[in-house]
């Protein structure tokens, strides 16, 4: 049992004489364990550094791995704590896998193998999305985590452009890359990074002019790297989420914090690209020649083999396959490069369409929970995630599920926070109605 400092005062008198009555409500109020806590933590700061191989230890093929079997290893611990009642969004993406799931008895035998590592993942990601949308109810720890993977951004950020071994690499064309990613990965990575630091300098929480500004100035490193990637998807993506940090809601006090902020952020972003040729170069020939490295035939022939097969689709792994043969693609399978394109390929209309109600409901989530401390931030990160699905095909990603984690997460909280006040106010009337009209009472939880 946990004192929540709530009071509510209920002043039915003029004179201030009278005697007052005093009414304590009890307020269950759950904590996460701590131990769950740190596992959790630990597990999150490891998603800006999860292609890193560790090959010289036997068996263990990636820190994030290691400390995802940690996390779930702790919450067996604690079953009450870490599986309560899921979601409602969270079955319709387990309508979605189990579609997945039964499409594995119609693939031909090669290709079984890459299937079952394939629905081992998604399992696993239905798991983290129940315990976590659990766990960051609670708006402290929720905070604590979102800080974890903006420090981890951080450094993921910093070690490229300070070009430290093991950390930098480059792509063709001159692009920026680090810790195993490709390009366009590493730039979600560092936007979503950003843009959860920009929303710790213009949250609501009371906080000091200088912290502000150094969150701020911190988002400046990820958006460096960012920029260097030279991901065009990337970099629409962090412009068109970040643009609604700067939409007025409710007189919220912090417009002109927000709207100097993205302000900030943007023209930081022009003027790296400016001075990044590889970048600019990129940009330039989508302008003159409307390069869109080759996505255009794949949207084409994804949109044909969606025609012959809408319903059921053309299987798990399977359709790579169809894909690279038909965009006569040099590496054999070829991705469609964009997440709703690639669930109709997948599943057909039979599997998607579960997934796509999920995500909606997502979405609903994200913009509930734009009245907590944190504000806009879970529906930036959510259209952030669904633009640069337009682009790439980011479902088996931690990233992503961790967008919906915080989306179903803080609406859960939010409706708690409504219930637990519409139970004080119906406390109020009735016992104001039992009291006599001359009392003061005041109503602590």
């Amino acid at each position: 049992m946990q004192q929540i400092d709530t009071r509510l005062l209920l002043d039915t008198t003029q004179p201030s004489t009278l005697p007052k009555k005093v009414i304590y409500i009890l307020v269950r109020a759950r904590t996460n364990p701590k131990i769950v806590r740190w596992a959790f933590l630990l597990f999150v700061s490891t998603f800006p550094i999860e292609p890193i191989d560790l090959e010289a230890i036997r068996g263990v093929s990636s820190l994030a791995r290691v400390a995802g079997l940690l996390f779930f290893s702790t919450c067996l611990l604690y079953p009450k704590v870490c599986f309560r009642r899921p979601p409602q969004a969270l079955w319709w993406f387990a309508g979605y896998v189990s579609v997945y799931g039964l499409s594995g008895f119609f693939i031909p035998e090669q290709f079984v193998g890459r299937f079952i590592i394939g629905l081992q993942t998604f399992i696993q990601l239905l798991a983290l999305c129940w315990i976590g949308s659990t766990l960051l109810q609670e708006e402290n720890f929720a905070r604590h985590t979102l800080l974890v993977f903006s420090i981890a951004t951080l450094l993921t950020a910093t070690g490229p452009l300070l070009g430290l071994p093991g950390f930098s690499a480059t792509w063709g064309g001159g692009r920026l890359s680090a810790v195993g990613f490709d390009p366009n990965g590493l730039a979600i990575m560092m936007a979503l990074g950003a843009q959860a630091l920009i929303g710790f300098g213009i949250e609501q929480t009371r906080r000091n002019i200088w912290m502000r500004v150094t969150f701020m100035a911190m988002s400046l490193f990820p958006l460096t790297a960012m920029v260097y990637t030279g991901s065009r998807g990337g970099i629409a993506a962090f412009l068109i989420g970040a643009v609604l940090y700067a939409l007025p809601y409710r007189r919220s006090k912090r417009k002109m914090i927000a709207i100097l902020g993205v302000t900030i952020a943007v023209v930081s972003i022009i003027y790296a690209v400016v001075n990044d040729e590889a970048t600019l170069s990129r940009f330039e020939r989508s302008y003159d020649t409307g390069d869109t490295a080759g996505r255009d035939q794949i949207f084409a022939a994804s949109i044909e083999m969606i025609s012959e097969k809408p319903l059921l689709g053309w299987r798990p792994v399977v359709l790579w396959y169809e894909l690279g043969a038909r965009t006569r693609s040099p590496f054999i399978i070829r991705d469609a490069h964009n997440l709703f394109l690639h669930l109709l390929l997948e599943v057909g209309l039979l599997g998607a369409m579960p997934f796509f109600i999920g995500l909606g409901l997502c979405v609903r989530a994200a913009w509930t929970a734009r009245v907590r401390s944190l504000g806009l931030l879970p529906l930036v990160w959510l259209i952030t995630m669904i633009v640069a699905n337009l682009s790439g095909t980011l479902l088996s990603t931690k990233s992503l599920w961790l967008v919906l984690i915080l989306s179903l997460a803080f609406e859960a909280s939010t409706i708690k926070q409504y219930k637990r006040k519409n139970l004080l106010i119906r406390t109020i009337l009735q016992y104001s109605q039992k009291s006599n009209s001359n009392h003061t009472m005041e109503i602590r939880t």
